[in-house]
């Protein structure tokens, strides 16, 4: 049970990271979407639900992903916390 909550905890910091990343530097993100020297953009692997509008990735699309990426962190924080509350 310590494990899973320590593995519940890594991943929720993963994500909080990440979704401030995507929150408060969308337009890094774009620039990285859209230039053609990269094939791969570095940061958009972790991006499932952004999808290209018109063959463009716009900093909304970015700023809405990350805020449902803190929140699901958020989730994962608090599952894992509270496994280790109750626990002892």
């Amino acid at each position: 049970m310590l494990l899973a909550s320590l593995l519940s905890l890594l991943l929720g910091c993963v994500m909080a990271a990440l979704g401030a990343v995507y929150c408060f530097k969308p337009n890094m993100i774009v620039r990285q979407a859209s230039d053609v020297a990269h094939r791969t953009p570095r940061l958009l692997h972790f991006a499932l639900p952004i999808r290209p509008r018109d063959g463009r990735i716009t900093a909304r699309q970015v700023r809405s992903t990350g805020l449902g990426l803190l929140l699901l962190s958020a989730w994962f924080l608090l599952a894992g916390f509270m496994a280790i509350f109750v626990h002892h």
